[in-house]
């Protein structure tokens, strides 16, 4: 059985990481807790297909390594078609979900 998803309450970080191109964004859940949305980047993988790996949701952050769940493209794009947040890099984050990271 899959894990429930946190509820989006507020987000209040997205951004690019230096590890040469993950992407993530942090929020509040109504559950009390914070997590990370993240995309793991493919750049350094010469066969990748994709420029990112299907998204993951963590508590708290994928540093923590505490894994709620992995989303497929389909569910990612479900979990994010009504959240927005002004930023730039949320932005780059809804178009690397909304193409399945092709590419």
């Amino acid at each position: 059985m899959k894990a429930k998803l946190p509820v989006v309450k507020r987000i209040w970080e997205a951004d690019i990481y230096r590890d040469g191109g993950s992407y993530g964004f942090c929020f509040d859940s109504d559950d009390g807790r914070w997590y990370e949305f993240f995309l793991r980047t493919r750049a350094f993988d010469p066969t990748a297909q994709t420029s990112h790996d299907p998204p993951a949701i963590y508590l708290e952050d994928a540093n923590s390594g505490r894994l709620v769940r992995n989303l497929s493209w389909a569910e990612a794009r479900a979990f994010v078609a009504e959240l927005s947040y002004d930023n730039e890099r949320f932005r780059e984050l809804l178009a690397i979900v909304a193409a399945e990271g092709k590419r």
